[in-house]
């Protein structure tokens, strides 16, 4: 496998409302040689950059719906959905519900409008 082959490129969101006006997003490379979900590559990210505000404790199964992220225009499960090296995608907050700060959000405050 070659050098590029064992990064994920991941341009992830990043949003403080009580101390930012709009949203920007930041890029990270992770260094990773085989498959790994979002969950645990944001994890990673958050490695990279400790002020990366993410959940990392979840189900792993798919069940409990936590792990709810955006992906490359896709709400999806975090746990679940895997990443390979040599990819870049885009991360961002679940769709339907208020940001607290970078991609994770308030389960309990839906949006009144959700963006599609």
């Amino acid at each position: 496998m070659t050098e590029s082959n064992q990064i994920i490129s991941v341009k992830a969101y990043r949003f403080e409302p009580a101390n930012q006006v709009k949203p920007y997003f930041q890029n990270f490379e992770v260094k990773c040689s085989e498959p790994i979900s979002i969950m645990a590559l944001l994890a990673k990210i958050h490695e990279i950059d400790p002020s990366f505000a993410c959940r990392t404790s979840t189900c792993f199964k798919g069940k409990c719906g936590s792990c709810l992220i955006r992906v490359n225009g896709q709400d999806v499960l975090g746990c679940t959905t895997l990443v390979n090296p040599g990819e870049s995608i885009v991360v961002e907050p679940y769709s339907k519900f208020k940001v607290i700060r970078d991609v994770v959000v308030d389960f309990r405050e839906p949006l009144s409008a959700a963006k599609e």
